[in-house]
């Protein structure tokens, strides 16, 4: 119940946007790889693998480090509640124009009937309702997460295929020091 709570408020924050963002810069690679040692007792544990790809053009981005490591936190758990044991995880960062980073976290797990995928950044969405609230959660995840990057003048999509996986991807702008200072 306080989980569910603080999802609601958080929600209303960004919404109103009287949400607090803090920016700094951040180093992508250190980012990404501090959200799999987060996780690492749960791979291990599941046997799933991830792996980490960063373009070699990827450089330092200011973000609200705090928000963004809760978006992936929530993408990554969200892989690993619903990959297989023994699957794999792949997260990505790379950067499809100068102004632009685009993180992503695939996972080769059950994937997402397409009939569900226009709905599932909807709050309190669930693809599988009995299995999704037997496995915890509030259903408010990745609503948060598509505001947090929407706060950060980015965007998230998602791509899946049932039986195949699930590949979430979300953008964030790189802006001028005197646009992050903002």
């Amino acid at each position: 119940m306080i989980r569910l709570v603080t999802d609601l408020l958080q929600l209303s924050r960004l919404d109103s946007k009287q949400a607090i963002i803090s920016k700094e810069v951040t180093d992508v690679s250190e980012m990404l790889d501090e959200v799999a040692d987060r996780f690492s007792f749960q791979l291990e544990q599941r046997s799933i693998r991830v792996e980490i790809h960063v373009q070699p053009d990827v450089e330092e981005i200011v973000l609200d480090r705090d928000r963004i490591d809760q978006v992936l936190d929530n993408l990554v758990s969200n892989a690993i509640k619903y990959t297989a044991e023994e699957g794999h995880i792949i997260i990505r960062a790379t950067r499809p124009d100068a102004k632009l980073l685009e993180i992503s976290v695939q996972d080769n797990g059950i994937g997402i009937p397409k009939k569900d995928l226009s709905r599932i950044f909807e709050r309190f969405y669930r693809v599988d309702k009995a299995r999704s609230r037997s496995m915890g959660g509030t259903g408010l995840g990745l609503s948060i997460a598509r505001e947090i990057v929407r706060a950060h003048g980015g965007t998230i999509t998602l791509e899946s295929e049932l039986g195949q996986g699930t590949k979430v991807t979300f953008t964030l702008p790189y802006l001028h020091e005197e646009e992050a200072a903002v």
